[in-house]
């Protein structure tokens, strides 16, 4: 704020009675002092957007921010050598009239229209897209493709020739879908056109190699320039939208003057603190940010930027938690809460939420499928090295997201494996403990009415420490019947009735009285038994319990 009372001194830009007006629509806002001309430069990039859209299969192709187009009739001290900025809030373009749209410009807004709608697709296809479209171009609503770039590549041709060949246009779509899906690119030209990809890259080199490129057209989308609803702009308005491209000075004059007429307070403090970060000034940065967070601002860039620079951390995860409310398609404050967030499965879902947000950042992936190992989810691991397989553009990162996920089955062996000798050492030591409590109890009750020797003929009291069994039925053993490691015995009743009852677990059923015998599997000599029970009827196995305790009588 030290040099605001001079920049409010400087001059205004433009003309105090320059009048400006807006255009809207889809991620599209252009504002422009040049009348009329900006619905033109409307139907110019709506025509632009859907020819993309055409191409790559995607309709409806939108930003993560607006896009916004500045038209002036004199740019001035506004004209900038960045193609696309990044604004206060929105991506900016700056065009003059009647001077044609830069190749450039093309170029970016392909690029952040691939970024924000596809997956990622082979580096060649990419690049190819990016300079194919660098040349677009339209006279009212006729589209034309395919003018060479001044330095046209085998990845630009190949482009070309499967957009303005109509054998191969009416395809392309799926191949490139195919593509995004990480498909391999043979099957992938299989798919699309019943040819291998050896066969197709043939082409494309001929094709290069005769050098005759002629244009191509795609159907263009109807609309006319009265379409476009006219809106007036205020010159507040038109001051922040000029401020709004973070031009230095310029814009610090202009934020300046909107905090001296009280206008546009969170706009203005906002943008200072971006002036100020990008200055290298952290602390005025977040006192600005502050400030416009105080005077509740609807930018999530500001509550981001200031959550980087707080050193509370409650503080700042609130504040990128409402950077995400205010809008849902960032992917940053969800990957800012992850790196901030101590809870496991809070990580996961943030990790997972801005890897969705913007599938193309492998280091999302990554952190994602750790989160998973950690949690010995296997299956969505694979499925996160997978995606950042087909997100990595370098091919060594490439490579090592393969590895990875290929080492997913032998990750999930060791830790089954580990988790059953874990659980076979539980269980081993629980029967340990539960013989060595039995025999505890035994002597302690021959002590207690033995005095520690047993009497003759007195039988030893049985004995079970487990939940108390809730059957019993008293008879004559007739058969058992081995089932594995199960068995199901046969029991005749003192009432006749047979009954069948199930052996889960031989290791964990008492047995009394067997006089050195043990039960084979088949028909037994009949022999009275008395068996407690847990009544768990089994329709399958058709028992009506499983065995706790056998005494034979």
């Amino acid at each position: 704020m030290r040099r605001l009372p001079l920049l409010i001194l400087l001059p205004c830009l433009l003309a105090a009675e320059d009048r400006w007006i807006k255009f809207t629509s889809g991620p599209f806002e252009v504002l422009t002092d040049a009348g009329q001309r900006g619905r033109e430069t409307m139907v110019r990039f709506e025509e632009f957007r859907h020819a993309l859209g055409e191409v790559v299969g995607e309709t409806n192709l939108q930003a993560p921010q607006p896009v916004r187009i500045l038209l002036f009739k004199n740019a001035g001290g506004w004209s900038t050598n960045e193609s696309i900025i990044q604004g206060r809030g929105c991506y900016a373009i700056v065009l003059e009239d009647k001077a044609p749209v830069s190749p450039a410009v093309w170029s970016e807004l392909t690029r952040l229209f691939l970024a924000a709608n596809t997956a990622q697709m082979p580096p060649a296809f990419e690049h190819g897209l990016i300079e194919f479209f660098s040349t677009f171009s339209v006279k009212g609503i006729q589209i034309s493709v395919g003018a060479p770039p001044p330095q046209p590549d085998l990845d630009w041709a190949r482009i070309h020739l499967l957009v303005t060949a109509p054998e191969y246009f009416g395809r392309l779509k799926v191949l490139l879908y195919n593509l995004r899906k990480g498909v391999d690119e043979d099957p992938a030209y299989h798919n699309a056109y019943g040819k291998s990809a050896a066969e197709i890259e043939a082409l494309v080199r001929r094709h290069f190699e005769a050098g005759n490129f002629q244009p191509g057209t795609i159907s263009s989308l109807p609309m006319a320039p009265k379409d476009f609803i006219e809106r007036s702009v205020s010159d507040t308005d038109a001051r922040l939208a000029r401020a709004d491209l973070l031009a230095g000075d310029s814009s610090a004059a202009e934020y300046a003057t909107l905090l001296h007429t009280h206008a546009k307070i969170a706009e203005a403090e906002e943008g200072l603190g971006l002036l100020a970060l990008r200055d290298h000034r952290p602390d005025e940065a977040r006192r600005h940010f502050s400030a416009a967070m105080d005077a509740a601002s609807t930018s999530a860039r500001c509550y981001i930027e200031f959550a980087k620079l707080e050193p509370d951390n409650a503080k700042a995860t609130q504040a990128l938690l409402r950077a995400a409310g205010i809008n849902p398609k960032l992917d940053e404050p969800f990957a800012l809460l992850a790196a901030r967030d101590t809870d496991p499965a809070k990580r996961t879902a943030h990790w997972k939420a801005a890897a969705e947000r913007n599938p193309r950042n492998p280091a999302y992936w990554k952190a994602l499928a750790e989160c998973y190992l950690a949690d010995h989810n296997y299956a969505d691991a694979a499925k996160a090295w997978s995606a950042g397989e087909q997100a990595a553009t370098d091919p060594a990162e490439r490579e090592r997201m393969h590895q990875a996920r290929v080492a997913i089955e032998q990750q999930r062996g060791d830790y089954d494996a580990a988790e059953q000798q874990r659980q076979a050492d539980e269980d081993a030591r629980a029967l340990t403990q539960l013989k060595q409590q039995a025999l505890a109890n035994v002597h302690a009750l021959e002590s207690k009415y033995n005095d520690g020797t047993a009497k003759p003929g007195q039988k030893p009291v049985p004995w079970w420490d487990g939940p108390s069994p809730g059957g019993k039925i008293h008879g004559m053993l007739k058969q058992v019947e081995c089932l594995g490691s199960q068995a199901r015995i046969v029991v005749e009743g003192d009432d006749h009735k047979t009954v069948k009852l199930l052996v889960a677990d031989s290791a964990k059923v008492a047995i009394l009285g067997a006089g050195g015998q043990t039960l084979g599997c088949g028909r037994q000599t009949p022999r009275p038994v008395s068996i407690a029970y847990f009544p768990k009827p089994n329709a399958r196995l058709g028992t009506a319990g499983e065995v706790a305790t056998i005494e034979f009588q």
